[in-house]
């Protein structure tokens, strides 16, 4: 068996650990992101700021940590 032949065994056998790899570390951003989303709103409304203020800027804190604005920004073609 050549190694071009041996190309689709090796991408059968380690494509799927790759994408549970790949899946896990995006959870776990997704979880940090939601902690420093929170972290953050928390830190506004005790320093002063009003509620539905902190509320507005804490949404826009997370949408900018957004995969598909992050990708949409560095111009990755299909995300719209």
């Amino acid at each position: 068996m050549s190694e071009g032949d041996r190309l689709p065994l090796v991408i059968a056998v380690r494509g799927p650990a790759l994408a549970l790899r790949m899946g896990m570390g995006f959870l776990r951003f997704l979880g940090k992101r939601r902690e420093a989303v929170s972290a953050f709103r928390t830190a506004l409304v005790a320093g002063g700021i009003a509620p539905e203020l902190a509320d507005r800027l804490a949404r826009a804190y997370h949408d900018a940590g957004s995969i598909a604005r992050i990708f949409r920004n560095a111009g990755v073609a299909g995300l719209r």
